[in-house]
């Protein structure tokens, strides 16, 4: 077996561009590309495989009740819209390819490490949702919205 030892390597047509083959493998790890933009990868088990692009988080941010966004991180989201007490609106940077998107979401009460057990509800608002943003509402018992202490929200779908 032979070493290849560079430290940049320059597409032949195209500088940024370098055609590998199908099914290429880092360490024992297979990738095989599946189409353009699409790749699948080999899954823990050794035979069932994984797409990259399907299997990843498309948004997520986590915020506080009254509507602000948390400083430490957030990924693909513009801004948040807080429209009345527990109800909220994350608007995306880039839109998902349309409004099919899924969506998780957590909350916490209370301001300890653990916050408190609290019965809350986090209500997926499905009719106000669209390619562009995706809607909460975090309520007491299902019934009272409620301002929450922190919410995280995650987004998988395909971007536009």
């Amino acid at each position: 077996m032979s070493t290849i030892l560079v430290d940049t390597v320059t597409g032949k047509t195209t500088a940024t561009s370098v055609t590998m083959p199908t099914t290429t493998k880092i360490g024992a790890t297979a990738i095989v590309s599946a189409s353009a933009g699409s790749a699948t990868i080999i899954a823990e088990g050794g035979t069932t495989t994984t797409n990259i692009q399907q299997g990843l988080a498309k948004a997520w941010t986590t915020f506080n009740g009254t509507g602000t966004i948390a400083t430490t991180d957030s990924h693909n989201i513009a801004s948040l819209t807080d429209t009345a007490t527990g109800v909220y609106r994350t608007n995306f940077t880039n839109d998902m390819g349309n409004a099919e998107h899924a969506d998780a979401f957590a909350y916490r009460e209370g301001t300890g490490a653990s916050g408190t057990d609290i019965n809350r509800v986090i209500n997926y608002n499905r009719v106000d949702q669209a390619a562009g943003f995706t809607s909460l509402t975090t309520q007491t018992d299902g019934v009272t919205p409620l301002d929450v202490a922190r919410i995280a929200v995650m987004t998988f779908g395909d971007l536009a």
